[in-house]
């Protein structure tokens, strides 16, 4: 197992709830980060109220040795996120699941000029990692908007895919 993933918001949960106390405590034992997924909640029977990535950071502080991942940089509440990413070393985030299929033009300017925004913002993109959501994002329209990031290449290596190896523990000398 890489990591844990749970849905607040698809399930009636606040990530700071002690009962989740005990999964912490053995992503923690283990060394997997433990994944949340953050924002919309794409059904009308989600609550988004569980979902919002500020609620993240009551767990990023009282367990500073877990690893955590905000998944879909918190949509539609982006700079909470920066701020919650940018304040606790232990808290990573992805931009996955932005977009169902492509990117339509308006929305890529959009969610580009939010993203370098959040580099600028919290420093150096270790935390940030490169996602689709596949099948609901597709490969092809996540990887051209990488290619429209205004950033180093060394950047987007760290965003594509050494930020996750490290994470991850990925071993990536075999490929």
């Amino acid at each position: 197992i890489k990591g844990l993933k749970l849905y607040p918001g698809y399930e009636p949960f606040y990530p700071y709830d002690n009962r989740l106390q005990v999964v912490y405590d053995l992503a923690m034992e283990y060394d997997v980060p433990v994944m949340f997924h953050s924002g919309d909640t794409y059904t009308p029977k989600g609550r988004i109220r569980f979902s919002h990535p500020i609620h993240i950071d009551e767990v990023a502080v009282d367990n500073p040795e877990l690893k955590i991942v905000i998944c879909h940089v918190g949509n539609p509440w982006i700079k909470d996120c920066m701020e919650v990413v940018y304040k606790n070393k232990n808290v990573f985030t992805d931009f996955s699941g932005l977009v169902l299929g492509d990117f339509t033009e308006k929305f890529e300017k959009y969610m580009k000029g939010q993203l370098e925004e959040m580099i600028l913002y919290a420093g150096e993109p270790e935390y940030l990692l490169y996602g689709t959501d596949w099948p609901i994002s597709t490969m092809k329209s996540y990887l051209n908007f990488m290619k429209q990031l205004d950033l180093p290449e060394e950047k987007k290596e760290l965003i594509l895919w050494k930020n996750a190896a490290k994470l991850f523990k990925i071993d990536v000398s075999k490929f």
